[in-house]
Order: C-alpha cells, then structure tokens, then sequence
C-alpha cells in the first residue's frame, strides 16, 4: 500500500491561477491565485461568503471554474470531478463528513479500492491495512466495527485516513475545526504537522485567528471573491489579517448597562433535569445573562428545559412573574420566549425553503387576512426590515436558505425571532462558525435588543465572547452552577478557574 505519510518526492506545488467561478450571474471568484506548497500549510481565511470555501471545492474536482487554471508544477490539470482529484493527490476532507454509516470502518477508508483475493474481497488484507492507516494516525478504533455513531472528529479522522490510503500528497482542510472541541482540534493539528513533516502540501480554510495562527505558514486573504491579501504568517498580526478581511477595522464592543431596577423576566429556581441540578438564575429585563462552562457542563440541557425542548424534573421557572411549565416550545414562544439553537443546520433552518419563509415561519399567523390567506407585501417588508437590521447578505427573499453563508444562514434564524418581538432571546453558541464580520453584526444586534428592554440568556463556549456581551456570567460545571461573576469580575481566568477545578 503506498501511503501518503512517505516523504513527498516530486515536491511540486498546487497552484491555482486567475480562477473564476461564477454561479449564473452572481461571480464567486475573481482571477484568484493560490498556492499549496509541499511542507507547508496555507490558510484560506475570509468572511463567510469570500470564496474560501469555493476555491478549496474547485482544486478538489468538486466545481469547476469558469477560467483560469489548476496545476501541479507545471502541468495543467482537468478535474472533471472528485475522482479526477483524488487521482493527482489532491483530497478535501469537509467539515461535516458523510461517511457509509452502515458499512466497517474499514469499508469506509478502502470504499471504491478494496483489495481482493480469487474475486472475492480479501478481509483479512483489508482489515490490516486499515489497522495501519489508523496507526499513522495515532487513533485507535476497531476497524471491523461500524461507522455509525463515529464523533464528527473521528468521521473527520476516518475521512483522512480514506485520503491517506490513496497517496495524497495535497489535503485541503474545508473549516473542520468548526464542530469539534479544543482537544480534537488539538489532536487534529497533531496530525496536520505530521503530514507536512513529510512533505505533504496542506491548506485550511479557517475564519479563526488563533487557529490560522498556530497552525499555518502563510495566509491568503479572499473578500469578495478576489484576494485580498497575502501573508507569511509569522510576519505580520491578527489585526492586521482582519483588517483584510472585513475592509476595516474591527471593534468587538463592550457595552456598560445598568438593569438592577427592571423588571425580573426570567427567575430560575432549584431547577434539575437530564444532565443537570439544582440551577438558580435571574435575568432582568434589558440584562445579558451568560452560561458558560466546558464542553459537558450542561449549558445546552439547561436551556432546552427552560424552552419546553427537554423535560424538568423538579424546580420552577418564572416569566415576568408568572409560573412557567412548559409542556412545549409552543408553551414557551406563547410566553414570549424565543431560541436560537446551537445547530442551526438541524434544528434552526428549514432546508429547500426560501430565506423568507425561513424568516417567517414563527409570525405568519400574523400576517393572515380576513379570507386566511396571507399578506405576501406586509409579510416581505417585515421580514426584510428584520433582515436588513442584521446586514443579511443575499440576493433577495426568494434566495434558498440552503445558499447562504453560514453567518448569513445564522442571521436568518436570528431574524425570524426578531420579528416575534421576544421579551426572553436565549442563544445557544449565537456565533459558532460565522466569520468575524458576521460576529460584530449578530453581538451589535444583541447589544442593541438588550438596550431595547429584552432580556437575553447567552451560551457560548467563546470566552471572549462571554465577556464583551454579558453583563453577568454563571458558570457551571459537571451539571452544577458553581458561582456566578458580576462584569467588573469577568475575565477569562476567572470564568476558567470556576470551569475547570
């Protein structure tokens, strides 16, 4: 078996040069020019919608540009497909990868090469030669077992270690860091160092400075398509690469209110459900309450209960002084509740449906007139003022939601509960994989709601982010509040010393 781990001995580099790519009229690269060179890793960083994710698909065979040119060295490539990639040694291992659940571990990394023996597949050999790849990539698994109920982490993992049985000298890494936690990202720059060591050429696409800054040795900047700038990534700063980026400078904000006076909207009391206990909080109207913790520590499951998503098993939950037990999330939108989940993907979008109906599913009983049908031009103009308060990039209402950027997908769901005027907004991960500039978009809104009177509970595994939003902060760990920091006492040692001990 040739193995992608040997040393790289043609040491010729992925060039790309004048790409374009363009989708109907809407131009998504503009003569782009980029290039992976063997040893070394190249980050492809931008907002959502720059392209970054565009121009790792055409070098991988997936789109095909308009013009301009792929190349390994000097040779010219046709990549028809995929499998026209794969055959130069070029492979993209995706964020969220969609491996053949129903077959072995050792199925999914040989898929479309098993080896054989008289016509038939031979396991033992297939078996064998799994076991080594997984080893080159120091992970541990029972190769003959399924590849159902994997992590992402090791779908990623399984996903290279496919590359890695078909001597790919190119890996291009398409935001994977996105859902997994910091130990995976960890144990996966582990092995990215691995393969440039042995002389393999790999590129990230990445929005995330501290990660592009700890694992790359250059950096292209895309905006708009066209790029922007390029950096050896040890002589210039974070700053400076989002700069490039947005086009401007960028100011997270803090803002200072004062909400010891208003109204209590949310008064959570000895609260405990699956995979937490005895929780007590309040929120006051115009007040940004954070949950933070580590990954476990059961933020999500808190608020799911409170929704009416997960049950309660014993405590109470007020609402503007009212006793809440919510037999349903309809319970709880009935309250003036809203939630913006963690998995927007999943549990925030309607896939296949316009960024309209999207926006206003939640309200459309209200825009229903006297024969029960709807008023299409109010329901528009209210979804668009929503929308355009969020600075939602798209070309129009009827634009499929499953076409947006992620951070413009993210500003959608977060649109839609504007329009419901929510006296209570909970947050889960609010900006988990939307770029810089979407962050300050979504955090300036929330700013602005809270200045508004609504009342805000955010979760969010982003310390930073804990800290330039909320005004006061509680921290859990292993399912337990363990104390709670006023915003003079916030910083991320604090939160972490609560976390963590």
């Amino acid at each position: 078996m040739a193995s992608a781990m040997t040393k790289n001995s043609g040491g010729l580099p992925l060039s790309c040069k004048e790409i374009c790519l363009s989708f109907g009229s809407f131009q998504v690269l503009k003569d782009v020019e980029f290039s992976l060179q063997p040893g070394r890793v190249h980050a492809i960083t931008g907002e959502n919608g720059a392209g970054k994710s565009s121009l790792a698909k055409v070098m991988a065979g997936i789109y095909r540009q308009q013009s301009g040119s792929v190349l390994i060295g000097d040779e010219v490539l046709r990549l028809s497909s995929p499998k026209a990639a794969q055959s130069h040694g070029i492979a993209l291992i995706h964020q969220e990868p969609l491996p053949f659940e129903h077959l072995s571990i050792s199925e999914n990394i040989f898929c479309g090469s098993l080896p054989t023996r008289w016509g038939s597949v031979d396991w033992a050999m297939l078996h064998k030669r799994a076991q080594e790849v997984l080893l080159e990539l120091g992970l541990e698994l029972d190769v003959k077992r399924s590849a159902e109920g994997l992590s992402i982490a090791d779908q990623q993992l399984l996903e290279l270690a496919s590359a890695l049985a078909m001597d790919t000298k190119y890996f291009i890494f398409d935001e994977t860091t996105a859902p997994l936690t910091p130990k995976e990202t960890e144990g996966l720059f582990k092995v990215i160092r691995s393969l440039t060591a042995r002389g393999c050429a790999v590129g990230i696409v990445s929005h995330h400075m501290h990660e592009v800054f700890e694992i790359s040795d250059e950096i292209t900047v895309l905006r708009d398509g066209e790029k922007a700038a390029h950096y050896e990534t040890s002589e210039t700063t974070p700053a400076q690469v989002i700069r490039s980026m947005v086009g401007r400078d960028f100011d997270p904000g803090i803002h200072d209110r004062k909400s010891e006076h208003a109204e209590r909207v949310l008064d959570v009391q000895n609260l405990s459900g699956p995979g937490f206990s005895d929780i007590s909080f309040s929120i006051r109207s115009g007040e940004i309450f954070g949950l933070a913790g580590l990954v476990g520590a059961g933020r999500t499951e808190v608020i799911r209960s409170i929704f009416g998503i997960a049950p309660i098993d014993s405590g109470e939950i007020t609402i503007s002084g009212e006793q809440h037990a919510p037999k349903s999330t309809s319970d709880s939108i009935a309250r003036g509740m809203a939630l913006v989940p963690e998995d927007r993907r999943s549990d925030g979008l309607f896939a296949g449906r316009s960024v309209l109906e999207n926006t206003s599913i939640t309200t459309v009983h209200k825009h229903l007139n006297r024969l029960w049908m709807i008023d299409q031009s109010t329901e528009a103009a209210e979804a668009a003022e929503a929308l355009d308060t969020l600075n939602v990039a798209m070309r129009g209402l009827d634009q499929d939601v499953d076409t947006l950027s992620g951070g413009n997908q993210q500003k959608v769901v977060l649109g839609r509960w504007l329009m419901s005027h929510p006296k209570l907004l909970i947050l889960d991960e609010p900006t988990r994989g939307v770029d810089i500039s979407a962050k300050a978009d979504v955090h300036q809104k929330i700013h602005s709601l809270a200045e508004q009177g609504v009342a805000i509970l955010v979760v969010s595994s982003d310390l930073l982010e804990v800290i330039a939003l909320c005004d006061r902060v509680g921290v859990m760990r292993r399912g337990s509040m363990v104390g709670s920091l006023e915003r003079s006492e916030l910083s991320e040692e604090s939160i972490m010393e609560m976390a963590a001990l």
